[in-house]
Parts: structure tokens; C-alpha cells; sequence
């Protein structure tokens, strides 16, 4: 392939450089548009050679699988345009407002795991548990805990420590690590063989990354790098950072899947919407409610590996959307 993002960003250089141009959306509607992009704690250059090394042995590469888009997006412009606050905009609501956010259903997986009362619990947010443990952002992101310590929850984290339990414990810290200093490279993977082809690819990144000694102290894989795992997902990467050759943000709807729905009627502010209050009231199928044939959901959960079509029907079943 031989291609890589290039050197750290200088002074100089505040805009995304793009190597290969984002040719736009698939006409094509099995089409999945997968984003990677390295986080900032990854070794860049050795942990990019070696997803890109993966890639190109795969024997679909080039025939059912194409990069079609890498760019070296800088801290400082990452820095500027809020696109980590953007990207973890609902994670960071529950992180700043903790327990008033929890929804019902939350409310009520709270007391199933922990055995406690979320009215009566100390549930507090990642910013408040800053003040009262005094922690900085990181030693609480490497905090590590026992499964019956933690609750995933609608795309929420909530973690048992010192007498608190923490909603997104790991919010400071991401805002932390991306910083002026920072770049992240960013790729699109175009592929006709489905999210669950490339879940699997990833895992052989995964295992390459062990076998190189890239993964010291237990890091998991998902520190280093971070893939599109539905087609919400892809959008919301689109929105954060597809990029054009003039150096600025292309927009979430110039992502495929944005394409797909503006052909049936769903445009971008519709779509702004999903992504921004994601956690919805759906009709359920049977065996899927909660209660009287609804579901409480988080979409970008809810939608995970499926095609634009399966997502689409979804949407259709929304009854109503939560304020975060």
C-alpha cells in the first residue's frame, strides 16, 4: 500500500492534510464506508504500518475492499473545531449531569446489577468524581475494577470505586489526551462484505498489534484505534473527520449512509438529530420489550452491523427520543 499520514503537525501545519481523497458517498446501498482512525496514545507510525500491513494481505483487498479515504487530521484543528466534544457529545452530557440523565431503563439496570436504589445511590459524573476522589482525568481513566463493578448501559459506562458510582469515568481523559499536541490518522474502508467481515478484520489488527509488542501493559485494542461498528456510526465519524483537499470538514452528509437516507426522505437535520439525542423509545418486536411492546434503546446500539436498509426500518419505529 505504502502510504502513512505523515509527520507529526507543526505551527505550520494546523489544516488536515488529506493523502487520498474522499472520492464521495457509494451509489451502491450494500456498501459499508468503515472509519479507523488511530486514538493519541497510539505509537502512530508503528501501529498505522502494521493495520495497513493487515489490509493488505487480506485477500479481498482491492477487490471487495478499497481504502478510499486517509488523512492526518492535527491536534490543533481537532482542538479548534470541538470534534472531540462533538463526537462524545452524549457521553459527555451523562458525564457532566451523572444521575439525572439515567433514563428509567437505566434507572433500572442500576438496581439490578448493584442491588441499590439509583434515587438513593451516590451515582455522580466523571467530573464531579474528579472533585471528590482528587484524581486527575488519567489515573481515573486507568482505574480498572471487577466486571460486577461496572454497568454498560445505552452506550454509558457506570463504574463502582471508593463508595461512587462514576457515569463515564473515561470522558475527562479522552477530552485530555486529544490535544493541540496530538494528531490522529484517519482512514475509510469501502467494502461490499459487510460489518461483520470487518469486525473480523480487525481482530487480525488486533493480533498483529499483540504480536508486535504494541499492546504493552494490558492496553486494550480499542485505546489504539477505533473503527465505524454500524452506519450511525459512520456518520457520526463523517461529521468529526471527513475532510476535503482544502483542508475543511466535508460534513455528515457526504457519508454514504447519509446519501441512503436523504434518498428516502431523512436529510441532515434529521439525521443530527439521531446522533445527537440516540438514546429513543422504539416499538419492539416480540421478545425485545421492556414493557407494553416498547423498547428503551441507544440507536447507535440498536443499529450495530446492520445495512442502511435494517437501520433505516428502525428509525421508522422510533416513538420518541430522550433529551440529553
Amino acid at each position: 500500500m505504502g502510504v502513512r499520514s505523515g509527520a507529526a503537525p507543526t505551527k505550520r501545519n494546523r489544516s488536515p492534510q488529506v493523502l487520498i481523497p474522499y472520492p464521495g458517498p457509494s451509489p451502491d446501498s450494500e456498501t459499508q464506508d468503515v472509519f479507523l482512525y488511530l486514538r493519541p496514545e497510539a505509537n502512530g507510525v508503528q501501529v498505522e504500518s502494521t493495520i495497513l500491513r493487515v489490509v493488505e494481505h487480506c485477500p479481498e483487498y482491492r477487490h471487495n475492499l478499497f481504502l478510499v479515504y486517509l488523512a492526518n487530521i492535527p491536534g490543533q484543528f481537532i482542538v479548534d473545531n470541538h470534534l472531540v466534544e462533538r463526537y462524545y457529545e452524549v457521553q459527555l452530557a451523562f458525564a457532566v449531569h451523572g444521575k439525572s440523565l439515567l433514563t428509567a431503563r437505566m434507572r433500572e439496570a442500576f438496581a439490578q446489577k448493584f442491588g441499590e436504589d439509583a434515587e438513593q445511590a451516590p451515582i455522580i459524573g466523571a467530573f464531579e468524581a474528579l472533585r471528590e476522589l482528587g484524581m486527575r482525568p488519567d489515573e481515573l481513566f486507568e482505574v480498572w475494577v471487577d466486571e460486577e463493578d461496572l454497568l454498560a448501559i445505552h452506550g454509558q459506562t457506570i463504574k463502582r470505586y471508593r463508595g461512587y458510582y462514576i457515569v463515564n469515568y473515561d470522558i475527562p481523559a479522552l477530552l485530555h489526551k486529544n490535544n493541540r499536541d496530538t494528531d490522529i490518522a484517519v482512514m475509510i474502508f469501502r467494502t461490499t462484505l459487510g460489518w461483520q467481515f470487518f469486525a473480523e478484520l480487525a481482530g487480525e489488527m488486533e493480533a498483529a498489534l499483540s504480536s508486535r509488542g504494541l499492546l504493552e501493559n494490558k492496553r486494550h485494542p480499542r485505546r489504539l484505534f477505533h473503527y465505524s461498528r454500524g452506519p450511525l456510526h459512520q456518520a457520526v465519524d463523517g461529521w468529526c473527520y471527513l475532510c476535503g483537499t482544502d483542508g475543511g470538514l466535508l460534513g455528515m452528509e457526504r457519508t454514504s449512509f447519509a446519501a441512503y437516507l436523504a434518498e428516502h426522505g431523512i436529510g441532515r437535520p434529521e439525521l443530527q438529530r439521531l446522533i445527537r439525542r440516540p438514546i429513543v423509545l422504539v416499538t419492539a418486536g416480540e421478545g425485545e420489550a421492556d414493557r407494553d411492546g416498547v423498547r428503551e434503546t441507544n440507536l447507535f446500539r440498536y443499529t450495530e452491523g446492520d445495512r442502511y436498509s435494517a437501520a433505516l426500518a428502525k428509525f421508522e419505529t422510533i416513538l420518541a427520543q430522550y433529551t440529553t
